[in-house]
């Protein structure tokens, strides 16, 4: 029994070493500027122009693909790819709605800012080595993406703030068979991160 578990562990490590998320992607041109990024955590790098207590109305673009998926060995479809999409704008703007914190609204004005964002990389999870304690906590199978993003004020268009994000699923948390899963922990972790940093540019507890 030891010696069959230890092959699994083996060969689990072998694998999380390709396997754990995504990397960093080279910046695409996305953002308006990215000149005053810097490293706020590993996977993270980040901007604020510090005047984001400003602003209390968002304008939420619909969500940008930054790369061209592999044609000859396509990970995903055109159908899973939208989807993801729709997944990262919805969980920002249920984020920044929920308990009454932020209005999300149409048109450009006073106090509105403009989200945009774009995922750069997406990486699948491979579902039979994501069910098993044994493979979930060495990293094998895990998936995830990387995305870039800036907040602009809705009329100047200047910078108010910039992220770039890249990481994977959760060594815990199960995403279970979809090959998306890890992607889409990883986009509900950032929209988190993002009502967090909003509630503290208004003072406001998480």
């Amino acid at each position: 029994m030891k010696a069959k578990l230890y092959i699994v562990l083996l060969g689990a490590f072998t694998l999380a070493a390709g396997c754990a998320g995504v990397e960093q992607a080279e910046y695409t041109g996305f953002l308006s500027d990215y000149s005053n990024l810097e490293e706020r955590e590993e996977g993270h790098l980040f901007y604020s122009a510090g005047k984001s207590g400003a602003y209390d109305k968002f304008i939420i673009d619909p969500v940008i693909l930054l790369f061209t998926p592999n044609e000859v060995d396509p990970h995903f479809t055109d159908d899973e790819l939208l989807e993801l999409q729709d997944h990262f704008r919805n969980a920002v703007v249920e984020e920044l709605e929920r308990d009454n914190g932020y209005e999300i609204v149409a048109k450009p004005g006073p106090r509105t800012a403009r989200i945009r964002m774009g995922i750069s990389d997406v990486k699948r999870t491979i579902g039979a080595l994501n069910v098993t304690i044994y493979t979930k906590v060495t990293g094998a199978g895990i998936g995830g993406a990387s995305a870039e993003g800036e907040m602009v004020d809705s009329i100047s268009g200047e910078q108010l703030a910039a992220a770039v994000r890249w990481g994977g699923g959760s060594r815990l948390l199960r995403a279970g068979f979809t090959e998306m899963g890890d992607a889409k922990l990883a986009i509900d972790k950032w929209a988190k991160d993002l009502r967090a940093l909003m509630d503290a540019a208004h003072g406001r507890e998480s």
